[in-house]
């Protein structure tokens, strides 16, 4: 399609992305100068918990979840508003679980818990999971927005990856933390703008709130909007958006570098803790509002709709072409809400730049040169940020050439990072928890999380029955449409299920659902093992308390004598800074420090 962007649309989104730019040039050269890497990447622990809490919100809602749940929500119905839910109680977890652990050790790589709780070899598998993961869903997030765009509007795909890399590479990379939260804070009012725009203009043009009410019940949405089957294979019924959704909550923004190392930025334990809930409230926010504009965009459409008529190829373009459509003539304003795509997808990518370099180097650079000063440290950091940068368009340019296949892998393969989460509430919950339970346990989810993988791949969901989409009131009528969408799965096949089929269902099990199931198994095998190889305690293996969750050590406080003795705990003014976790270190070195 030839680019309908004119020269004011040009001026207002190079205006937004030399915001972004500029305000990461503005913390290269204001006071501190990034110079210490408590600087570049906490932000020498003195942030408020409001905007950390922003940056935690808009980090999460990508591009992809700019158009993809948007698109969900028109076509499946906006059953995924339930997910919305699942941020009150996984929030919950994360704040008074996970939170006080990583804040109170003063660790700048959420993985060095993993060292210090267990051995080395547990830590660099935690990391090997994050590099891989984010490497291919952050190749995904930079590309599938581009696609959509180049698609509806011609906004060619090579620009779209070169403009959100060099961008988001730029600030990120001479900006440090600091840059990154408070861009996402500017890009987080940008999105929101965006959707409001959206949605209003839709609402008006589709006769008013009662009427998009009253059109959405006729084309059976309203009918979506609180699913309780039970099926594993709707993604958009209500148990795996609660279910799922908070174990994702736990696995994504508990656990995760990327977005942990935020809350790490605070000024104080109360302060992280409130920017977990704050942004993990505002992220509901955030999804309940792309949910109601995919919403209503179907009152919109309704009559005509544009990929059954042919007028688009992919459900993902809905929003794009409904802004070709209403905001096409309007001069600007097809620039401002491509902005606020790209802002989704800025916010993302450079959150992954971020946690990437954190995690290489206090894992790896470190680990090589110990002795290296603070100053150069800091300044190979942000030639390391510079190198991920580039790395991630070459990976979305991978995943222009792979297509569809490298995206169903970069959707499901967040599963995998249950692997992590599962050991690391082992290590918080359970005091007798060892090393060769936390890598049986990594590694069975591991497993189970690539075969779930590979299946998904392999046996696709076979067409479904999704809710009715209409042609009638097109001006003609493109091709046949047959509705199929492999991470929605929204009903049951239309025809009878083969042997294959019926072999191959478990594949189709929603993806959040497979995040509740690789962290469990992580959880279950870490925990069967470490018992079954427990060793009789010695002084030498007990557990300190700074390394289990405060809730635990509440419990634990309550408990018998007779039953706290046999805990391998000891307290923690008795550590006396030497790391007293259990012996085996599988062939590593025994010093922890990084």
């Amino acid at each position: 399609m030839d680019n309908i962007l004119g020269p004011l649309d040009y001026i207002v989104l190079f205006a937004v992305l030399s915001i972004s730019a500029g305000i990461g040039l503005y913390y290269a050269i204001s006071a501190g100068k990034q110079k210490t890497s408590s600087q570049y990447f906490l932000a020498d622990r003195a942030m408020h918990w409001f905007p950390v809490g922003v940056s935690l919100a808009v980090s999460v809602i990508s591009g992809i979840a700019f158009l993809g749940v948007s698109s969900l929500s028109y076509y499946g119905g906006p059953g995924w508003w339930v997910s919305a839910l699942s941020r009150f109680p996984g929030g919950l977890i994360v704040a008074t679980i996970i939170t006080p652990v990583f804040y109170n050790l003063k660790i700048v790589s959420i993985y060095e818990y993993l060292e210090k709780r267990f051995s080395p070899v547990v830590r660099y598998m935690a990391v090997a999971i994050h590099l891989l993961t984010t490497f291919l869903v952050l190749g995904v997030i930079i590309y599938a927005p581009s696609l959509a765009l180049n698609a509806v509007a011609g906004l060619s795909v090579p620009v779209s990856i070169l403009t959100v890399g060099i961008i988001c590479t730029f600030y990120s990379t001479i900006g440090g933390i600091k840059a990154v939260i408070w861009t996402d804070l500017f890009q987080g009012f940008i999105m929101m703008v965006g959707i409001l725009v959206v949605t209003i203009t839709a609402v008006v043009r589709a006769g008013g709130i009662s009427e998009v009410w009253s059109t959405a019940a006729e084309g059976e949405r309203t009918d979506r909007l609180l699913d309780f089957r039970i099926d594993p294979t709707v993604t958009l019924a209500f148990w795996p958006n609660l279910i799922g959704g908070m174990f994702f909550v736990i696995s994504y923004t508990g656990v995760s570098q990327n977005q942990a190392q935020r809350f790490l930025t605070c000024d104080s334990l109360r302060s992280a803790k409130l920017s977990v809930i704050w942004g993990l409230f505002l992220q509901g926010l955030f999804e309940i509002s792309v949910v109601v504009m995919g919403f209503v965009l179907f009152s919109f459409f309704h009559g005509c709709d544009p990929l059954r008529n042919g007028d688009i190829s992919l459900p993902d373009q809905i929003v794009p072409f409904f802004l070709v459509e209403e905001f096409g003539s309007v001069p600007g304003m097809t620039g401002f809400i491509i902005s606020a795509i790209f802002s989704s997808t800025l916010s993302t990518v450079s959150t992954g730049i971020n946690g990437l370099t954190t995690v290489t180097g206090e894992g790896v650079v470190k680990r090589i040169w110990p002795t290296l000063s603070d100053g150069r440290y800091t300044v190979i950091m942000k030639g390391v940020a510079l190198v991920y940068g580039i790395l991630l368009m070459v990976m979305a340019w991978v995943a222009s050439v792979a297509g569809s296949s490298l995206i169903v892998i970069g959707q499901r393969i967040v599963a995998l990072l249950g692997a992590v989460s599962g050991v690391v509430l082992i290590g918080m919950f359970v005091p007798r928890g060892n090393t060769k339970g936390a890598i049986a346990g990594m590694t069975m989810s591991l497993a189970i999380g690539v075969w779930l993988l590979a299946g998904s791949i392999l046996f696709p969901p076979p067409p479904g029955v999704g809710p009715p989409l209409s042609t009638e009131f097109c001006s003609a009528n493109g091709t046949s449409f047959e509705y199929r969408d492999d991470i929605l799965s929204t009903s049951a096949p239309s025809a009878p299920p083969s042997a294959l089929d019926t072999r191959a269902w478990i594949y189709r099990i929603s993806f959040l659902y497979q995040v509740a199931i690789t962290t469990g198994s992580a959880f279950m095998v870490a925990l069967l093992v470490s018992f079954v190889t427990l060793c009789p305690s010695t002084d030498d293996d007990n557990i300190p308390e700074e390394l289990l969750s405060p809730v635990f050590m509440s419990i634990y406080r309550k408990l018998p004598d007779t039953w706290r003795c046999k805990m391998r705990l000891v307290k923690q003014h008795d550590t006396k800074g030497e790391d007293t976790r259990a012996a085996d270190n599988y062939g590593f070195d025994k010093d922890t420090s990084v």
